[in-house]
């Protein structure tokens, strides 16, 4: 179990740099758009944390939290508050994806607001990832044995290659990747096991 949670902590060291550019994103007091690029960099986070860590994180998370749950190890109120914050999450992602999206459209979006949406979504994706790290993962280590590891484990084994922080992001990420990698300072992140077959080349 701790190679998982070992893991699950490295994604989540991985998700900060993305909740980091979101958090950037500031308010202003007209309704004037930013720029094209920066829109398409909004788009390109939401689209990857809508896509992947929604579709594969959370839910290795959730069944962490239903195994802790059926031995009587987690806190019913806790368990059903990460998994709450899971589909909050969820679905404020999929909402800001249709704003932004409407937004690279030129039709009617608030540029006053969405930037305090997308700041509150950031924000939220921390604290998730806080509560998870101080709350779930150290239980996991201490109370789910191999046999939990590997069930577990399974849903991991079968997720997709991570398309953004690999070597070699698909090319759907490729700027992304370049942002992230120069904001590093080392050409270089954290990287996840090596992606496999089907990954384009930045």
């Amino acid at each position: 179990m701790k190679a998982l949670v070992t893991q699950l902590e490295l994604e989540h060291r991985n998700l900060d740099k993305l909740a980091g550019l979101l958090s950037r994103f500031r308010p202003s007091l007209s309704e004037l758009p930013p720029d094209q690029a920066e829109i398409q960099l909004l788009v390109d986070v939401l689209s990857y944390l809508t896509q992947f860590p929604d579709v594969h994180h959370h839910p290795v998370e959730d069944r962490i939290v239903e195994a802790l749950r059926n031995k009587g190890a987690l806190d019913n109120g806790l368990s059903e508050e990460i998994e709450r914050q899971h589909r909050v999450l969820a679905q404020q992602g999929q909402d800001l994806m249709r704003d932004l999206e409407s937004a690279a459209r030129e039709e009617t979006v608030s540029w006053v607001q969405l930037p305090i949406e997308i700041r509150l979504y950031a924000e939220r994706l921390r604290h998730n990832m806080v509560v998870e790290e101080l709350a779930l993962f150290p239980l996991a280590v201490t109370r789910l044995g191999d046999a939990d590891a590997q069930a577990i484990g399974m849903l991991l084994s079968q997720a997709p290659p991570d398309p953004l922080f690999v070597d070699k992001a698909m090319a759907r990420f490729a700027d992304l990747h370049r942002i992230i990698a120069t904001e590093a300072g080392c050409g270089c992140f954290d990287h996840l096991p090596p992606a496999g077959a089907g990954e384009e080349p930045a």
